[in-house]
C-alpha cells in the first residue's frame, strides 16, 4: 500500500501535508522560511507535479538548472532543494518512500567583508561623535560580535556585572492573519544563549546610559524599540558617511571575530562568544586573516632563522 500511495501522491500535495504536520513542531522562523520557499519555488513547478514515486536525481538536476537559470543564487537553490529534501524525509517515514539522491549546486564562496583597521577606526571615531542609541547599538555589535536581532532584543536586566546575556532575538514574521509583525523568539541555536563579557571601555559607555531593566537597550525617549529592519538601515546612512563600501550590518560580527584572532583569542573561547555549536563554524567562516596578521605570522620564522 505504501509504495502505491508514493506513485499517487505528487511532490506538491506530499509539501503541503509535509507543511501542516510540521506547523507546531517548528521554530515558527524556521517554519515561515520553508513555507516561503515552498510557496514561491516549489509549488506550481513542472516538478511539484510530478508523483513523488517517478521523480528521479536527473529530474531535480534540472529543476536545479531551471533555477539557476532564472537568476536565483546557488544559495538560495540550495535552501529550495533543502526543503524538498526535508519533504522526501517525511515521505520516507511516514510512506516508505525511498527517495531519489539530490544534488547540491556548487556554490562560489567569497570572502566575506570585514573592516580593515583603518576603517574601524573611522567607523568608530564616527560612532563616538554625537552618539545615540543607534551609534552606540553599532558598537556595541562591533565589539561583542552579537547578530543584528540579539542586539535589538537585549532588555537593560539582560546587562548585569559587566556582561550581557543572550537570549532571544527579534525578527519581522507573519502573524495567524498573515500580517507582518515584529516578534521576540528564542534565539537561532541552542548554543546561542550565552553570556559575553564586556571589554570595560564599552562597559563605561553602557552603564552611563543605563535604562529601566524592562526597557529595550537600543530604546530612547522617541523610540520604545529598534526592530532589524531600521537598525539596518540607521547602519547603511553611518557606512556612506564613513565612506566604507560594500558593507552590511553583518561585517561588524566578521570583523569582531577577525580582530578577535589578531588579538589572540583561542578559538573555543571565540567560539562560545559568537554563540557556535562547532568550533570549526568560527574558523572556516568568522575569521579572516589579515596581510598584516599573515606577515606577523610569518616573522615569527626569524626566531628560527640560522
Amino acid at each position: 500500500m505504501m509504495g502505491i500511495k508514493t506513485k499517487k501522491i505528487t511532490l506538491e500535495n506530499l509539501g503541503g501535508e509535509w507543511l501542516s504536520f510540521n506547523r507546531n513542531s517548528l521554530k515558527k522562523s524556521s517554519f515561515q522560511t520553508y513555507e516561503y520557499l515552498f510557496d514561491k519555488h516549489i509549488l506550481h513547478s513542472e516538478l511539484s507535479y510530478f508523483p513523488i514515486g517517478k521523480i528521479t536525481t536527473e529530474d531535480i538536476v534540472s529543476y536545479s538548472d531551471e533555477l539557476l537559470n532564472s537568476n536565483l543564487s546557488p544559495k538560495t537553490v540550495n535552501c529550495i532543494l533543502m526543503t524538498i529534501n526535508q519533504i522526501f524525509k517525511y515521505a520516507k517515514e511516514m510512506y516508505g518512500f525511498k527517495p531519489p539522491k539530490i544534488r547540491y549546486v556548487k556554490d562560489i564562496k567569497r570572502e566575506m567583508r570585514v573592516l580593515s583597521a583603518a576603517e574601524q577606526s573611522r567607523l568608530e571615531r564616527y560612532l563616538k561623535e554625537e552618539p545615540d542609541n543607534y551609534k552606540t547599538g553599532m558598537l556595541f555589535a562591533l565589539y561583542t560580535g552579537v547578530r543584528i536581532g540579539e542586539l535589538c532584543a537585549i532588555k537593560w536586566g539582560d546587562i548585569r556585572d559587566g556582561a550581557v546575556r543572550i537570549n532571544k532575538t527579534m525578527h519581522r514574521l507573519k502573524d495567524e492573519h498573515g500580517k507582518s509583525v515584529v516578534m521576540i523568539d528564542k534565539p537561532k541555536t541552542e548554543s546561542s544563549n550565552r553570556t559575553i563579557p564586556l571589554p570595560d571601555f564599552l562597559n563605561e559607555i553602557v552603564e552611563n546610559m543605563r535604562g529601566d531593566d524592562e526597557s529595550f537597550f537600543l530604546s530612547s525617549e522617541r523610540v520604545l524599540r529598534v526592530e532589524p529592519r531600521l537598525m539596518q538601515k540607521r547602519f547603511k546612512k553611518a557606512a556612506e558617511d564613513c565612506g566604507l563600501e560594500g558593507v552590511t550590518f553583518h561585517t561588524l560580527r566578521h570583523t569582531f571575530a577577525t580582530r578577535c584572532i589578531e588579538c589572540g583569542f583561542d578559538a573555543k573561547t571565540l567560539s562560545e562568544i559568537l554563540g557556535h555549536s562547532d568550533v570549526k563554524t568560527t574558523l572556516n567562516r568568522y575569521v579572516h586573516c589579515s596581510l598584516e596578521l599573515k606577515k606577523n605570522s610569518m616573522n615569527l620564522l626569524s626566531r628560527i632563522a640560522v
